[in-house]
């Protein structure tokens, strides 16, 4: 886990410095961009990279997936954004448990666990644009929530029977499942390209670190294309 953590910390020191950089070739008489006091709305499509997480006598290895989501907010003027996102991401995952047969707190065997676990994401952004051209570098940071239900079973199955206003009499039945709510926080680094006054593109490398409350901060790291429109 230490090693898979260092190469992602490395990996994004060198994306955040490859943003920056490109301000040395990025022609200076770029096209002036309008978006200064403009609104934007915005659909992110993420691929979030699979991770291993390990914990006491617990560990979980997460595949790749791909999430999506929406955002909007405000472009104070060319180069500060402000605004919010709303992602969720559903992916599969293999666990393994140890388990406690006899009550005495000693772990006596293990088991193998295989699932989808679905995650919700809200952050509020603050994005900092390096030019004031239609093309830029961008840094940002953010920082909200993530829930994320394991879909494993935490009690059993209940359920009862209503009368529908429109279905006439029904049944149904859920299962309570483990989950939690964590705090979260973000960085990215990217380019932001304005496609005419209104619409635009945005690609960009992302961390994600949520803090658990048992398994302590772990990571997720994506690549995201943002495609959005101003107004």
């Amino acid at each position: 886990m230490r090693a898979r953590h260092d190469r992602r910390t490395l990996t994004m020191v060198l994306a955040l410095g490859t943003v920056l950089g490109l301000v040395s070739w990025v022609p200076a008489a770029a096209a002036e961009s309008e978006r200064a006091t403009k609104w934007y709305g915005s659909i992110p499509i993420t691929f979030t990279s699979g991770a291993s997480y390990d914990s006491e006598f617990t560990s979980v290895d997460v595949n790749d997936d791909v999430g999506w989501g929406f955002g909007f907010g405000y472009n104070l003027n060319e180069r500060f954004v402000v605004g919010a996102e709303f992602t969720w991401l559903s992916a599969g995952y293999n666990a393994s448990t140890a388990v406690d047969l006899d009550g005495d707190q000693v772990p006596d065997d293990s088991v193998d666990i295989g699932g989808t676990l679905d995650a919700t994401n809200m952050q509020f952004v603050g994005q900092w644009n390096i030019l004031k051209g239609r093309f830029t570098p961008f840094v940002r940071a953010s920082l909200g929530w993530t829930w994320i239900d394991s879909n494993i079973p935490s009690g059993p199955a209940t359920g009862t029977c209503w009368w529908d206003p429109w279905y006439g009499y029904v049944c149904n039945t859920w299962q309570p499942t483990f989950e939690e709510t964590s705090f979260a926080y973000g960085a990215a680094g990217g380019v932001h390209w304005e496609l005419g006054q209104k619409f635009f593109l945005e690609g960009s490398y992302n961390v994600l670190w949520v803090d658990f409350d048992k398994a302590g901060t772990q990571s997720l790291d994506g690549i995201r294309l943002n495609v959005g429109w101003m107004f």
